[in-house]
């Protein structure tokens, strides 16, 4: 299951014990521990319980794209989704921005190499 990892991390980083997060969730230890093992199809609401209890938006956990990591745990765990799709948006403007910036720089070293290349062969 492609959650259970997730699930995890996400306990992992905020300290807690698997026992712990089943209290919490109104669940047994037994119940949550097959959740992080990837034992069947949670039910979303399960899920929503989880992040609940874990401060964290459902639409983070289920963004198997982003890495779980205490630094995005922090900045992306509890923020609206609209505002991780402004941010995602932005990031990417961002990246074309600066391949673009080493496409040129590329292409310009590669112009500079061949008109050395080609005075050193002069000379």
């Amino acid at each position: 299951m492609f959650i259970a990892p997730r699930l995890k991390k996400i306990r992992e980083i905020r300290g807690w014990k698997q026992a712990s997060v089943a209290e919490a969730m109104h669940t047994t230890q037994q119940s949550y521990s097959s959740l992080e093992q990837g034992s069947g199809f949670p039910k979303i609401d399960t899920l929503k319980r989880f992040c609940d209890v874990m401060n964290v938006e459902l639409h983070f956990l289920m963004a198997l794209e982003l890495p779980i990591t205490e630094e995005n745990l922090e900045r992306y765990g509890t923020m609206e989704f609209s505002e991780l799709i402004s941010d995602c948006n932005k990031l990417e403007q961002k990246l074309e921005v600066f391949n673009s910036i080493l496409t040129n720089n590329n292409n310009k070293s590669a112009a500079f190499q061949n008109t050395l290349r080609a005075r050193i062969i002069a000379a």
